[in-house]
């Protein structure tokens, strides 16, 4: 534990070089942390976790996440979170508002620079404040700079593009000519893509999660200097066991015999949730028995709750403890987002025994072996193929619960633990880069 500011002296421990001292790693998000951060967050949540149960001696894990005010929550004497107010967050700017959470748009944050020179490697996850400040740190003390791609950035910003352009110019006569003619959001989609190249290009190493990017990361820093990041699974508390329609019942209101759909994820665009909500209403139009639980905040999640009506709960975001047993205790997991990198959802899902029904184009594809086996993957886009694929399934409990038990065998065999991803994906790249910095 650290005393006084957590943040004062910081800097004056780089001088430090005695051998038995830690690898010193800063790691920079630069996103809120709370209970509805997405998997970019919870990802490195559990790296924490894991890193706090290794002890002295291997690993010292900073993580820099925004906050409101400095901070700093303790995991253990090796591993802790730092948070730092923004230098320019796009909070303060209502035009740009979108549900996937704040950054900071600031091309260096003084502070943060500060704290970086007690590390033997910085770590970004992403293209704004922190990261271009890791990057300009790097660069004057020569420390060991390493990337990990969580998001799809391009994909995010034409959807969020779109969403704030049509606020600012409408979607009459000169929306559609900003925004379809001219493809704006498109335009800016291959300029945040050019902006991450450019920056990944002065890193040392780059850890990727699905073939996409392994294809860009090596276009620019060459395929020797691309590792595969993978996510891990916590096997006993996402389990099958802890299924109980009952308390479902009792908590949500969801009735104990419908047939039960989940989507849990930001209820925005991005992650296609009206896909599912058409999909559900042209089932139910048709007769069909189905309630969706979509567990999530955004600005689709009204609307959703107004297409479905009682066929629908949305309770927004729900703390991370009530996740398991909404899993386990759902029928289907259905999640058209098309704009993953390596969604944890899809993953906690399958452990949970819960069959799922992707979209081919998505990251969280890769995790299931035989479409119709131990998932289902589409390849359009329109609710108009979801809904044709969802109605069989909706009559077939038995093969549901097969599929999920095939899903959950399957991760059982292949999936790793929190911890192996720590050890076996993260620390030797970690390591690799502080030996060729001469740290």
């Amino acid at each position: 534990m650290m005393h006084g500011d957590p943040l004062a002296s910081v800097g004056r421990s780089s001088s430090l070089s005695r051998p038995e001292r830690p690898l010193s790693v800063g790691v920079m998000i630069t996103l809120d942390r709370g209970v509805d951060a997405g998997g970019h967050v919870k990802c490195w949540e559990r790296f924490a976790e894991s890193a706090a149960t290794m002890g002295p001696g291997a690993l010292d894990l900073t993580i820099y996440t925004l906050g409101a005010k400095t901070d700093e929550e303790v995991l253990s004497p090796c591993v802790r979170f730092r948070a730092l107010p923004p230098r320019l967050s796009t909070a303060w700017f209502p035009v740009l508002a979108q549900d996937a959470g704040h950054t900071d748009l600031a091309p260096y944050h003084r502070r943060l620079a500060r704290c970086l020179g007690a590390h033997d490697v910085l770590h970004t996850t992403d293209s704004f404040g922190f990261s271009r400040t890791a990057l300009q740190v790097s660069r004057r003390d020569g420390r060991a700079l390493v990337a990990s791609i969580h998001t799809d950035l391009p994909a995010f910003t034409r959807v969020y593009s779109r969403e704030i352009l049509a606020r600012l110019v409408g979607v009459g006569r000169l929306g559609r000519l900003v925004l379809d003619d001219w493809g704006l959001p498109d335009m800016l989609g291959r300029a945040t893509e050019r902006q991450l190249g450019r920056l990944l290009r002065h890193h040392d190493r780059v850890l990727v999660s699905k073939a996409a990017d392994r294809a860009f990361a090596a276009a620019v820093v060459g395929t020797d200097r691309v590792s595969w990041l993978r996510r891990g699974i916590d096997l006993d508390r996402f389990h099958p066991r802890h299924r109980n329609r009952a308390r479902l019942a009792a908590e949500l209101g969801i009735p104990e015999d419908t047939p039960l759909l989940l989507f849990v994820g930001r209820a925005d665009d991005s992650k296609r949730l009206m896909t599912l909500g058409h999909a559900a209403r042209r089932l139910l139009d048709e007769g069909a028995r189905l309630h969706v639980l979509a567990v999530g905040e955004g600005k689709r999640r009204a609307e959703m709750q107004h297409l479905l009506g009682a066929s629908a709960t949305t309770p927004g975001a729900l703390p991370q403890d009530r996740l398991p047993a909404l899993y386990a205790s759902a029928d289907l997991f259905v999640f058209p987002s098309e704009s993953e990198v390596s969604p944890n959802v899809v993953l906690e899902a399958r452990a949970s025994g819960l069959p799922v029904v992707l979209s081919a184009r998505d990251g969280g594809a890769r995790f299931v072996a035989r479409s119709g086996e131990d998932g289902i993957l589409i390849d359009e886009s329109s609710p108009d193929a979801w809904a044709e694929t969802l109605r069989p399934l909706l009559s077939d409990a038995k093969a549901l619960k097969a599929m999920g038990a095939r899903a959950r065998a399957m991760v059982e065999a292949t999936a790793p633990t929190w911890r192996a991803v720590l050890e076996q994906d993260l620390l030797p790249v970690w390591r690799a880069a502080a030996s060729r910095s001469g740290r």
